[in-house]
């Protein structure tokens, strides 16, 4: 592979007389995750037995305890509630990075398990294929699993400990007077502030590479309204990444594709946010025929690029097609931020449906094409290619092609256009 793509795992190979360096490697990746396990899980035990004991001191409120530490707590409790929040985040932020070292070595693990050929898929009832002793794919083992796994001990116990020691502390004054500010604020809101903050502090650390506070959102979002999302959007971003590399690796040129992709499908791509009002204004007039008759408008939904893309990688079909169309909205601001405007088209080329079960730009040139390797799209093919994307009927529709060319600045030479057509119908690939 050339060194300007990005490596990922399964397209890795060692020479044979390398194999006893990979194994030495395997062993001590997995040595390293058993041992970040067992101290997490023991500082865990720690932390618990800490905070069991700190409560009880700010329980006590018998003013004459003997007892001077007791007694200096009792009367400063405020301060030092504020003296072990702040260390409290600074170890909920250590329990954090341990968390990714162990899930990165985690994920070492497996990849060179997968490197040196060892697959437990077909005992995954035994071994669980979610679990790094029978994963085949480190992308299952995440960063965050949810919030009632062992990995969340920590920020519960932080969060329910602290919030019970500055509630004891601040209880019985019923607000505060901040200098220089007209107004009161009530001591309950600090519980407030401090479950923020904590929450903060253990959840946008442990995001995956490409994912955000407002993806998470989303998620939420999705769930509430019973919207159908894919699991794992680190792989299927990994898997779309690996396919267009693959084109570069085979030498396809598919520059002109591009140009008439963005003409036909969103010419405003490289300006807009992911979404275009314009568009969806368009795409609902077009579902009224008076209103295509007369406007010259072909049927289609009004997305964006990024909003296919989003729906082709990231959103089931068989769901509400207007729930579908607000995720879509919502998952394209986040695609559009994530990611340059190249590599957004890139991803849509290599992901997208150019005819049923022909998915991506390397299955439909060897689909409809033929050979692959070194292969540089004439604008004919390309444009053929573009029109099967929001055509995947299988027929040829000669008013809509024509309707097509006219919306790209290109000029395609309907001869040979025509011929790229009936090679296919003669084919039995399309039919008329």
């Amino acid at each position: 592979m050339e060194s300007k793509a990005e490596q990922y795992y399964p397209t890795y190979t060692f020479k044979s007389e390398h194999r006893d360096i990979v194994l030495l490697e395997f062993e001590e990746a997995q040595k390293i995750a058993n041992t970040q396990t067992k101290v997490y899980g023991q500082v865990a035990n720690i932390l618990i037995a800490v905070t069991t004991i700190l409560i009880p001191l700010f329980f006590n409120q018998d003013t004459d305890e003997k007892e001077k530490t007791l007694t200096i707590i009792q009367s400063n409790s405020l301060v030092f509630s504020l003296i072990l929040i702040a260390f409290g985040g600074i170890l909920l932020r250590y329990f954090v990075e341990l968390q990714r070292q162990i899930t990165i070595n985690a994920r070492k693990v497996v990849s060179l398990r997968a490197m040196l050929g060892l697959d437990y898929g077909s005992i995954h009832l035994t071994l669980p294929n979610w679990r790094v002793e029978g994963a085949n794919n480190p992308f299952v083992i995440k960063y965050f699993n949810g919030w009632f796994w062992f990995q969340t001990v920590p920020f519960w116990v932080l969060t329910i400990g602290l919030n019970v020691i500055w509630w004891l502390a601040t209880n019985q004054k019923e607000s505060i007077l901040i200098q220089y500010l007209p107004f009161e604020i009530k001591w309950f809101y600090g519980n407030i502030l401090l479950t923020i903050w904590y929450l903060f502090i253990f959840r946008h650390h442990l995001n995956e590479q490409h994912e955000t506070n407002y993806l998470n959102f989303i998620k939420f979002f999705c769930k509430i309204f019973r919207i159908k999302l894919m699991d794992n959007f680190e792989y299927i971003l990994y898997r779309a990444k690996l396919s267009y590399i693959e084109l570069e690796r085979l030498n396809v040129k598919y520059d002109v594709l591009k140009k008439i992709l963005i003409d036909i499908e969103d010419k405003d791509f490289k300006t807009n946010s992911g979404i275009s009002f314009k568009s969806l204004l368009r795409g609902a007039l077009s579902r009224f025929k008076f209103l295509r008759n007369k406007s010259g408008y072909i049927k289609h939904g009004g997305s964006t690029i990024t909003m296919q893309l989003s729906r082709s990688l990231f959103i089931p079909s068989n769901q509400n097609k207007y729930r579908r169309k607000i995720t879509e909205i919502f998952l394209s601001l986040w695609l559009n931020k994530q990611f340059k405007k190249d590599e957004i088209l890139k991803l849509y080329i290599s992901s997208v449906r150019f005819e049923r079960g022909v998915l991506g730009l390397s299955n439909a040139i060897k689909y409809f094409l033929g050979e692959l390797k070194d292969k540089e799209l004439t604008k004919e093919e390309s444009f053929f290619l573009v029109e099967r994307l929001s055509n995947i009927t299988s027929t040829v529709n000669w008013q809509r092609i024509d309707h097509l060319k006219n919306r790209t600045k290109l000029v395609i030479d309907s001869e040979k256009l025509t011929e790229v057509y009936k090679k296919q119908i003669e084919n039995r690939k399309l039919k008329e």
